[in-house]
């Protein structure tokens, strides 16, 4: 019997869920997830704070798939040269001479090693 406090079409849980009690859910696959194209997908350590401001931080895993096109507002991995070692950039300021490596479509954060 329902309470008439109790509001309609709303299940009250206590302590911590039980998750096979709920088979109509998917199960949550990550490399389904984070690499849909696995031929065409790389993971880079980040290396240095420059991203800080977007939550990407130094030792975070950039994933990275080159088959896709940039949008506006990506983030791209692209080969700087003169440095010899991949950079990222949004897409709007790659400079003129680098060339396109991949779009960054996630990216890693483990808060515990």
């Amino acid at each position: 019997m329902q309470d008439e406090h109790e509001p309609h079409g709303v299940s009250v849980h206590a302590g911590f869920p039980n998750p096979a009690a709920d088979r109509s859910l998917d199960n949550l696959d990550l490399h389904q997830l984070l690499v849909p194209r696995p031929a065409s997908t790389f993971l880079f350590r980040i290396a240095g704070n420059d991203w800080h401001d977007l939550g990407i931080f130094d030792g975070d895993v950039a994933v990275i798939d080159r088959a896709l096109s940039a949008r506006n507002g990506d983030i791209i991995a692209w080969w700087n040269e003169p440095a010899g070692e991949f950079a990222l950039s949004h897409a709007k300021h790659i400079p003129a001479e680098a060339s396109q490596w991949g779009v960054v479509t996630a990216v890693i954060h483990q808060l515990r090693s």
